[in-house]
């Protein structure tokens, strides 16, 4: 277990205040010459940009020796029907480019069937050992059939996002309107007997995302020699028994992503973030509203609804160097519209020039790169501030990796054009309550290369594969490498707080171990768990409500929506209205001038409006424009059937 030495600031110290506007702004300059927005030493940071990588071959390795280490490995290992697709794509050209063209349908087949193809990947996925596997391009059919039963005899439970089976560990829920069946989903596995589901956690899936919830379990022995004495703040009656601690191990979420590959489609890769970190803490509030109502809310902080970690991996489908999700996750916001952390507008005139000089001023002031273009800021802008921006949101690997030179470290090589990609894959994870202590090697071997020990050897050995991988492009031709993606992974531990626990029974000012808890903040930046009251139900913008009509709906987000002034409030019920003369909704007849121009002013004023509305307003109003047109679409139809049944 790692502790945080006295000599550190102590990073969460701060009472930080809502991050909005001049409020944040005036904490930021008070504490500049020490942290920036994320609350970590900037100077340090700058010094240290290429920090000696705790590189490891297996994710098994305990590195430290301590208690409770857990890792996790992802890997987008590229579906049969990809695979084949694509072999067949590379063999009609050869035979096109060639000077024997014979027919394509005697073309030969794939030369690695999906059983030789799965021996592979297993045989990686049990070499590497980790904890908590995350895979991207399964196939509902071989996940089914093929992956889970194998998963399961190495150890695994596993969940997907379409899952057939009947006793799958939970059930599934949809939080986006996704109907139609996926092509290729993503599974997340985990160690049976380290990890378990939480309870009453939703399994959250989503067009490109699936958000598992997991709990170290407490009869957990990992950690050779350790003492799991005081570990997280056990408790003991005036028995002098130690009380049931279920509730008290460590929870750690899993995002398993695999983002919208379109190289131009910034913004969905982004609201596909945003969506899943949105639901994971629309889950854990819900989780807590029910905690209170059964009135097992323990007064220490200790509910099950509390999250320790919050890791998200997967395929990016963008470059981790810049890129728009990568700079949301890291800065919790997009845009300039958003702040230096909220530092906008005449208060960004007094910035020191140490904070100007921050990795997060750069961030914000300097338009994002993505793929070599400049992303539009009025675009950007739009993307809600994530709710867990307060956690230190990192890459385990860091940004320098293969920036200089894409053929030195790299996550995907396709067959076809060969060019290294360096950071496709990613994995994140909250550094304010979990640290990163080994990283997984790109070139592993799990035969031949165990029994050296030289470690100028197996250098040489991974740079010779590196080379060839790079001339052959991925899946390599002789089936080492099944997926044009390479595996990536990461060794956390957990960060503790040692605190003196002054009621001890057995002697006065023994130490605890607390481990750290994620803050989940709503747009504003108030703390959602403080933010709640214990007697009095939450109103959320999403919550899962049935109504009969859109005219329900849009009464009811009137009703509950947190306008900022009357005024504000009077300007939505005018723009509600209908124009004079009102447009004619069952025939497809263009607007007059008149109303062209009442429409266009609306239309204005509705910008203008959303400009200046708060953090907390904006997304409201965003739902009733929305719920607006569902309205008109829906007044249109009843008089439609209402004149064809004349």
């Amino acid at each position: 277990m790692s502790t945080i030495s006295p000599s550190q600031p102590p990073l969460q110290s701060f009472a930080l205040p809502p991050d909005n506007f001049s409020r944040y702004s005036k904490f930021l300059v008070r504490t500049s010459n020490i942290v920036d927005g994320m609350g970590k030493n900037h100077l340090i940071h700058q010094n240290n940009s290429k920090e000696l990588l705790p590189w490891v071959d297996t994710l098994g390795v305990n590195v430290r020796k301590t208690p409770q280490p857990f890792s996790i490995l992802s890997w987008n290992i590229l579906a049969q029907s990809l695979y084949e697709s694509h072999y067949r794509s590379k063999r009609i050209q050869q035979v096109a480019l060639s000077n024997n063209n014979p027919n394509p349908q005697l073309l030969h087949p794939p030369p690695h069937p999906w059983p030789k193809r799965l021996h592979t990947i297993l045989q990686t996925l049990s070499h590497a050992n980790a904890d908590i596997i995350c895979l991207q391009e399964c196939e509902l059919k071989s996940f089914t059939n093929d992956l889970a039963p194998s998963m399961s005899e190495l150890g695994y439970d596993g969940i997907a996002q379409e899952d057939a089976r009947t006793e799958k560990p939970a059930a599934l829920k949809e939080a986006s309107k996704h109907r139609d069946p996926r092509n290729h989903i993503g599974a997340t596995f985990w160690k049976r007997d380290k990890f378990e589901l939480v309870r009453g956690v939703d399994v959250s899936v989503r067009t490109r995302s699936l958000t598992t919830v997991l709990r170290l379990k407490k009869d957990d022995d990992y950690g050779e020699g350790s003492s799991r004495k005081n570990f997280i703040g056990e408790k003991k009656r005036n028995n002098g028994e130690i009380e049931d601690i279920t509730t008290t191990m460590p929870t750690v979420a899993i995002v398993n992503c695999h983002l919208e590959g379109h190289p131009k489609r910034f913004l969905e890769r982004t609201l596909q973030l945003q969506h899943a970190l949105s639901d994971l803490s629309k889950m854990m509030a819900v989780q807590q509203q029910q905690e209170r109502k059964k009135k097992s809310f323990d007064n220490d902080k200790s509910g099950s609804s509390k999250l320790n970690a919050l890791i998200l991996a997967g395929d990016f489908n963008c470059e981790l160097q810049s890129s728009a999700c990568s700079t949301y996750l890291r800065m919790g916001r997009l845009g300039r519209q958003a702040g230096l952390g909220g530092i906008h507008g005449e208060d960004a005139l007094v910035i020191p020039q140490s904070l100007l000089e921050t990795s997060e001023a750069a961030e914000i002031l300097h338009p994002i790169i993505e793929w070599g273009r400049a992303l539009p800021e009025e675009t950007v802008g739009d993307v809600a501030a994530h709710p867990f921006r307060r956690n230190g949101m990192t890459s385990v690997y860091p940004t320098w990796l293969g920036r200089e030179d894409a053929r030195q470290h790299f996550t995907y090589c396709g067959e076809t054009n060969k060019r290294p990609v360096p950071g496709l894959d990613q994995i994140w994870y909250s550094s304010m309550t979990i640290e990163r202590v080994g990283l997984k090697r790109m070139f592993v071997d799990s035969g031949e290369w165990r029994c050296i020990s030289d470690e100028n050897v197996l250098s040489q050995l991974r740079d010779h594969e590196r080379r060839k991988v790079l001339t052959t492009g991925l899946p390599s031709p002789d089936g080492k490498y099944p997926s044009d993606h390479l595996p990536i992974g990461a060794v956390f531990d957990w960060k503790v707080d040692v605190k003196t626990n002054e009621n001890s029974h057995e002697k006065h000012g023994e130490n605890r171990q607390d481990v750290r808890r994620l803050q989940i903040v709503d747009e504003e930046g108030n703390n959602v768990e403080e933010a709640i009251p214990q007697d009095e139900p939450t109103v959320l913008i999403e919550e899962q409500q049935s109504f009969e009509t859109p005219n329900d709906e849009l009464a009811f987000l009137m009703k509950n929506c947190p306008f900022d002034t009357l005024e504000q409030r009077s300007d939505v019920e005018f723009l509600l209205r209908p124009i004079n003369p009102p447009m004619d909704l069952t025939t497809r007849t263009a607007p007059t001038p008149e109303q062209l121009e009442q429409l266009n002013a609306k239309r204005e004023k509705k910008s203008e409006l959303l400009k200046y509305s708060s953090l907390g307003v904006r997304p409201w109003l965003k739902k009733i424009w929305k719920v607006e047109k569902q309205v008109g679409k829906w007044k249109r139809h009843q008089l439609m059937t209402r004149k064809s049944e004349k």
